[in-house]
């Protein structure tokens, strides 16, 4: 009788955890580099040059689907290679070969999670981050130790809301002219 007990016992765990990994959620990150005063943009470009936020932003979205407005898919001027590109906008004329064109965030995620996505990353700009903030569970944000100009600013979540859970410091060198960290946040 304990024998099938034990049995039991261990194929009920083995099912609960294979059920919880097939069926486990989609997380959808946001990633982006913004200076003290939260701009992210200027000019529908880069405030600044940091080769180390660029790698780090390669290797984090490399093999995933990204989510981006037109207007960061037309400053880049064609497709992040080795990515599912999906580029949301208003116009329904829009049209791209090297990418997916959606007109509503949901469709973006939806395409992913059919997909098999494990980490759909949300990539600006700042009114592509602000309709995704509802859907999002992680934040990987770069902050850069400078106050900037720009036009575009990254719409501050309420961090009431999440927690940090991974913050690497960095200083300045020759190739990166600001001190800055890499920081995660997950919604709590």
């Amino acid at each position: 009788m304990n024998y099938r007990f034990t049995i039991l016992v261990l194929i009920s765990i083995f099912l609960y955890f294979w059920r919880e990994t097939m069926y486990q959620k989609m997380i959808i990150s946001q990633i982006v580099a913004a200076s003290l005063n939260n701009v992210i943009g200027v000019h529908n470009g880069l405030p600044w040059k940091m080769p180390n936020d660029t790698a780090y932003f390669k290797a984090k979205t490399l093999k995933h689907h990204i989510v981006m407005g037109r207007r960061n898919y037309e400053a880049e001027g064609k497709a992040l290679p080795d990515r599912v590109n999906i580029v949301l906008t208003r116009n329904r004329a829009y049209q791209i070969t090297d990418g997916i064109v959606v007109h509503q965030i949901e469709d973006a995620i939806a395409i992913a999670e059919k997909a098999g996505e494990k980490e759909l990353f949300i990539v600006g700009g700042a009114k592509i981050y602000k309709l995704a903030m509802p859907f999002t569970n992680r934040i990987y944000l770069t902050r850069i130790h400078t106050e900037v100009d720009g036009d575009t600013f990254y719409p501050e979540p309420d961090w009431d809301k999440w927690k940090e859970t991974s913050k690497i410091r960095h200083k300045k060198d020759q190739s990166n002219p600001f001190d800055y960290d890499f920081l995660v946040y997950e919604r709590e």
